[in-house]
């Protein structure tokens, strides 16, 4: 079991250095949800998430993010989705992350998580791959992106006591 959560870990520091690197440069230009490059044998959607993309997150705010997706698995006869949180600088934004196992063939499936919105971060993704069971490199994970930005005296009129 330590072997599998050790590959899964490598898996996913991997798989979120290529999903950075897609996002990096000039962030204005990219889209706020979008799919990195097909996998062979198996692939992600996003059919919702909330909050919606683009929406400007609160520094400091405590956020419920709930993203529906869609996939289909062939390669494997299990699989992994997971939500991955990061600031702009591939910082994690959690200590832990939401996983759900998936099983060959095709589905939908709903994944949840309260997320701190880091202080210092100016944009806060979320990575949502599917990893197939024996891969050490995936693709075709969901990017999702949103602003930060720096609560104001308004934030605060609006928070309840």
């Amino acid at each position: 079991m330590k072997l599998l959560l050790g590959r899964l870990s490598t898996v996913f520091v991997l798989l979120i250095a290529v999903a950075s690197a897609s996002v990096g440069g000039d962030e204005s230009s990219s889209p706020w949800a979008f799919n990195g490059p097909r996998g062979e044998g198996y692939t992600i959607d996003l059919i919702d998430v909330q909050p919606a993309p683009g929406t400007p997150l609160i520094a400091g705010a405590s956020v419920e993010f709930t993203v529906r997706v869609k996939y289909t698995l062939a390669i494997a006869s299990h699989g992994s989705i997971v939500l991955v949180f990061q600031d702009e600088k591939n910082q994690s934004a959690t200590r832990s992350q939401v996983m759900k196992k998936v099983d060959k063939g095709a589905g939908e499936l709903i994944l949840s998580d309260r997320v701190f919105i880091p202080v210092d971060a100016r944009e806060l993704r979320l990575f949502v791959p599917l990893v197939p069971e024996g891969l050490t490199h995936t693709k075709g994970e969901v990017t999702i992106r949103y602003p930060v930005r720096k609560p104001t005296s308004a934030d605060d009129r609006r928070s309840p006591s």
